[in-house]
């Protein structure tokens, strides 16, 4: 499996907890918000451009800026988008997309990003 997002940053929102922030991107008609710990969040800005990945293959994942291993929490469909929420070590993934993806409650995928 292999899922390749190349998005804008819409916006950076800090969170309550010390360090760690919301980044919104729209990804070609997709949306994706994931939370990083400033100590491995990529160097982006908002209107930025970064590479989300989504995969099985840890070797793939090692290649980008930041690598993570996640669960998958859950996935379902909410006001007619597909949400899938995944977790790494308590930092959220969420994909909102028009159409279905492959990915089930309790598959492990890996999490890459890279500022393009």
């Amino acid at each position: 499996m292999h899922l390749e997002y190349q998005c804008i940053v819409n916006d950076i929102e800090r969170l309550r907890y010390p360090g760690v922030y919301r980044v919104k991107t729209t990804c070609e008609g997709t949306t994706i918000e994931i939370e990083f710990h400033e100590k491995v969040m990529p160097n982006v800005r908002e209107n930025s451009r970064l590479l989300i990945l989504i995969t099985d293959s840890k070797e793939e994942c090692l290649k980008h800026y930041f690598c993570g291993r996640g669960n998958v929490v859950s996935n379902r469909v909410v006001s007619g988008l597909n949400r899938i929420v995944i977790s790494i070590g308590g930092y959220l993934l969420v994909v909102k997309s028009g159409s279905p993806l492959d990915l089930k409650p309790l598959d492990e995928v890996f999490i890459a990003s890279s500022p393009l």
